[in-house]
């Protein structure tokens, strides 16, 4: 009897046998049946190809719609995004902006400044250039018109001739009363007449860097979206070269003491104080809290102006020139900063990282950070220094060599209670002990006299 592998092996071997018998049967007599088989698809096999080109061609223009999608999209894009840039924030502010210059009776000062402005003013029809003139100089006068067309030239009634009311007690002031009224004279001019919306105010002893214009232009937005600032200034009170990173020329800050010295301030300003503006010393008057009204300025890192040496012989006779003002350095690597983000200045984008970022870093002594700045390894160090009271801090100003002066309390290049300065690579943070219990500045707090002779 067979077994089961036996079984299987029989009938593998009858079926083998079958399908050759079928074979051989079949190989003279026409079509085989895989031949009629595939004849019978060839129909249905051109079909599936023109289908499939069918389906190429709507894949196409399926890419072509998406194309025309993807480019209305971005146009879009590019318009909704232009309709909601601020105006000016890129590429430079788009309206002209003044250039006001106050002179009175420095002939060779007034040369080098406008000489100064042309040689680094990329646009005229941007930033034209008016000169104002108070005394009856006619040198400063024909200095002025040699210049033709590119500035424009406005005489006022001198000064020693108006009828300027000063008090008893300031007639040996008289110079700044003539000043005062001088940048009221100027100011109407170039904003009621002129009707300019924009002015940046320098005088003919000032020194300007290569991006003068750019930085102004850059910064002009800011004004217009910021109503806690009132102004930006090119100038930095601890501008002097060891008191600054000069790598940091695009690092600016808010700062609630005016600097002025290279100024820009607004249309809206002017209406809001030329009806009130001072007959002297115009500006402690812009610094008083009541006239601020806790508003603040925009100031750099490395100075956008400086003091040349005709202002040594300006109506403050001197004042602070030999030890701080003459010192003040320009800044020799030009950065546009129209081309670079500004919103960090904004106020609701600045205050809290800036306080956080503070009071996060290290604490020492006045003492210690002096030791860290004259040995290398204080190099990079970024620390802070606290004051308990405004005699504390003008003694760690003192020490520190930066100014120790204030005006309506505010310590100079100071915001929310806090100067900076970087000595020998060390960046220095003077701040408030406790800057939640920190009340503000005190009008009435002055430093004592500066002495020449102190160290």
């Amino acid at each position: 009897m067979m077994n089961i592998k036996q079984l299987f092996i029989a009938t593998c071997l009858f079926s083998v046998l079958i399908f050759t018998f079928y074979l051989f049967s079949n190989s003279n007599t026409g079509p085989t049946e895989a031949e009629l088989l595939l004849r019978d698809f060839r129909p249905l096999n051109e079909e599936v190809a023109r289908l499939e080109r069918l389906l190429e061609y709507e894949r196409e223009k399926l890419r072509r719609v998406q194309a025309q999608v993807d480019e209305y999209i971005r146009i879009n894009r590019v318009q909704f995004e232009k309709s909601h840039i601020i105006k000016g924030s890129v590429g430079g502010w788009p309206e002209a902006i003044g250039v006001l210059v106050f002179v009175c009776n420095r002939a060779d000062a007034i040369r080098d400044h406008i000489q100064k402005l042309i040689n680094f003013r990329k646009n005229p029809d941007l930033f034209p250039i008016i000169v104002s003139q108070d005394c009856d100089n006619e040198e400063v006068a024909q200095v002025v018109k040699s210049f033709g067309s590119q500035v424009h030239y406005v005489k006022h009634l001198s000064g020693e001739k108006a009828n300027i009311n000063i008090p008893s007690q300031h007639r040996h002031y008289v110079s700044y009363y003539r000043i005062s009224r001088h940048y009221k004279l100027g100011l109407d001019h170039v904003f009621n007449e002129l009707g300019l919306g924009t002015v940046i105010i320098t005088e003919d002893d000032l020194d300007i860097a290569p991006d003068f214009f750019d930085y102004f232009s850059g910064t002009r937005w800011l004004l217009d979206s910021d109503k806690s600032l009132y102004c930006v200034s090119a100038w930095n009170d601890n501008g002097k070269v060891n008191f600054i990173d000069r790598a940091a020329n695009d690092l600016l800050y808010r700062s609630d003491f005016f600097p002025g010295l290279g100024w820009m301030m607004t249309k809206e300003l002017w209406q809001e104080l030329g009806s009130i503006w001072p007959l002297g010393f115009w500006d402690d008057w812009i610094r008083d809290p009541s006239i601020r009204k806790g508003r603040s300025c925009i100031r750099p890192e490395i100075p956008r102006t400086a003091m040349t040496n005709y202002g040594k012989k300006g109506a403050s006779k001197g004042l602070f020139f030999d030890r701080y003002l003459k010192q003040i350095t320009l800044n020799e690597s030009p950065m546009n900063f129209s081309r670079i983000p500004l919103n960090y200045l904004l106020k609701q984008n600045y205050d809290e990282p800036f306080i956080d970022r503070i009071y996060r870093l290290p604490k020492m002594s006045v003492e210690e950070v002096i030791s860290k700045t004259i040995h290398p390894e204080g190099l990079g160090l970024v620390v802070r220094i606290e004051y308990a009271s405004m005699p504390e801090y003008t003694e760690i100003a003192r020490k520190l060599h930066i100014m120790i002066d204030t005006k309506a309390g505010v310590p100079r290049t100071a915001y929310r209670g806090v100067v900076t300065c970087f000595i020998n690579g060390v960046r220095i943070y003077i701040a408030p002990k406790d800057p939640e219990k920190w009340e503000g500045y005190d009008p009435k707090w002055e430093p004592p006299p500066i002495s020449e002779d102190r160290d």
